[in-house]
């Protein structure tokens, strides 16, 4: 297993709009229970910071719970959202609070740990931030750690446990992204109806996706 932190800076250090929809395909890779868990994602939410009434770090809120979205872009940023946990990556530069939300993956490697991690099968088990977290036994653990990039084949025994991992080798490219408002973001004038939620259409592992929007032809052919 190879890894390179300086690539791994350099693509999340941009704009967060831009990494919300660069992260879409993208290969998610943990290491859980001596196994590996992983899956590509397929839905995205932009936080843009000071100026953002639904992010955390808006108008330079600063708290100890919040002291990951100003680290370096990377950087992962769980909190809590009615028990459940929530995966943010940070991007922009340092004492920047920007942020992409991952809220869908669709399983690849692992599914049937992750099915056992749910208690759910099909569609259920990742089409939402607070499930796929819970598959994929992500927790306050990681908070604070960095995202590192594979390269070449994985090794597991070289693996970290609490760290997040992205296997661009291995990524897929999303067919079409559909954008729209962020979920659950009430009261926050404009910026609740802001378009800065993405995701992979058609594709099941969606949050709110309907069954008759589901296709088998959601990724680009390799």
């Amino acid at each position: 297993m190879q890894k390179n932190k300086n690539k791994s800076k350099n693509f999340f250090e941009q704009d967060t709009v831009s990494l919300a929809k660069e992260l879409l395909g993208k290969l998610i890779v943990v290491k859980s229970r001596e196994e590996i868990l992983s899956g590509y994602i397929t839905e995205t939410e932009a936080y843009l910071g000071v100026v953002d009434k639904a992010c955390h770090g808006y108008n330079g809120k600063r708290t100890p719970k919040v002291e990951a979205l100003y680290q370096e872009a990377g950087t992962v940023y769980i909190y809590t959202m009615h028990t459940h946990k929530m995966l943010n990556i940070v991007s922009c530069e340092k004492d920047n609070p920007q942020a992409v939300l991952i809220r869908g993956i669709e399983p690849d490697t692992g599914k049937e740990i992750m099915e056992e991690n749910r208690g759910k099968t099909g569609v259920l088990i990742t089409n939402g931030p607070g499930k796929l977290t819970k598959a994929m036994g992500i927790n306050d653990k990681f908070n604070m750690s960095k995202v590192e990039i594979l390269r070449g084949k994985i090794d597991i025994k070289e693996m970290k446990e609490n760290t997040i991992y992205i296997d661009f080798e291995k990524s897929k490219n999303p067919l079409k992204i559909e954008v729209s408002a962020r979920i659950g973001i009430p009261d926050k004038g404009v910026w609740t109806k802001k378009p800065l939620r993405f995701y992979v259409a058609g594709n099941g592992y969606v949050s709110g996706m309907r069954k008759s929007e589901y296709t088998d032809k959601c990724w680009k052919d390799l």
